[in-house]
């Protein structure tokens, strides 16, 4: 993606120094200047967390402009999107270059992203215990250069510190904010993902299947989505329930 050579290794007060940004504009500043080292120009981080009221919160951040940022917010269409396609299906890191993705992929994001000079990039799909981001890394590097091994490493690595950084910050600002999924929805929802029809999980769970539907229902609400199936996505990319194998 970048360059072929060796790219500098992170050290441990780099990596102290981004989880222990006191505030947003140091963690962006920490960001890059280590981006710097690894040859990158940018970064995007798109945070979704459960809360209290049920729905995933979207938290952006990076070093884009803001109106760049905000079109990483909008609705997508994950039919339309590889990069998106390929983070809910894989925790592999996916290397891009910008003029195929405006050729595959009908929005605006990646264009405006060719407008700012950015060639290629890294996304890779990070998840906590309450939280499922998309990470991407930017290159303005001309050329069809492919990342180091040990600079993929790096980045990947600064990532893991980036999410934790970032969501800490947001945990100060809404402190109360957490996953209400009961125990029996996370049930159905489990069951449900491994194939089981409503019928079924409610012979399994020894409830109705009209009661099934219910706790269906209100997963779906509770992580904003609208049907079971996009229901199972969203739980994977959270890291509420695995994927099955």
């Amino acid at each position: 993606m970048l360059r072929s050579e060796t790219a500098p290794r992170l050290s441990a007060p780099d990596l102290l120094q981004v989880v222990q940004a006191p505030d947003w504009e140091q963690l962006r500043a920490c960001m890059q200047r280590l981006l710097a080292q690894l040859g990158m120009c940018d970064f995007m981080l798109r945070m979704e967390i459960a809360g209290v009221n049920g729905v995933a919160q979207v938290q952006l951040f990076g070093s884009l402009p803001s109106a760049m940022l905000q079109q990483f917010g909008q609705p997508a269409d994950d039919k339309t999107d590889p990069v998106r396609q390929h983070l809910v299906r894989s925790c592999l890191p996916l290397n891009w270059q910008v003029d195929q993705l405006c050729l595959l992929h009908g929005g605006q994001i990646y264009p405006l992203l060719k407008t700012k000079g950015v060639t290629q990039g890294m996304s890779v799909a990070l998840h906590s215990k309450h939280t499922a981001s998309r990470l991407d890394f930017y290159s303005n590097a001309a050329g069809p250069a492919v990342m180091s091994t040990a600079a993929q490493a790096d980045a990947l690595l600064l990532g893991v510190y980036l999410q934790e950084a970032a969501e800490r910050l947001w945990r100060k600002v809404a402190p109360n904010q957490e996953p209400i999924l009961s125990a029996r929805e996370l049930e159905c929802l489990r069951w449900s993902a491994d194939g089981k029809t409503s019928s079924e999980i409610g012979l399994i769970l020894g409830i109705s299947q009209r009661t099934v539907y219910f706790h269906m229902k209100n997963v779906a609400m509770k992580l904003g989505v609208y049907s079971t199936r996009h229901a199972i996505s969203r739980a994977v990319m959270m890291g509420i329930i695995k994927p099955n194998t």
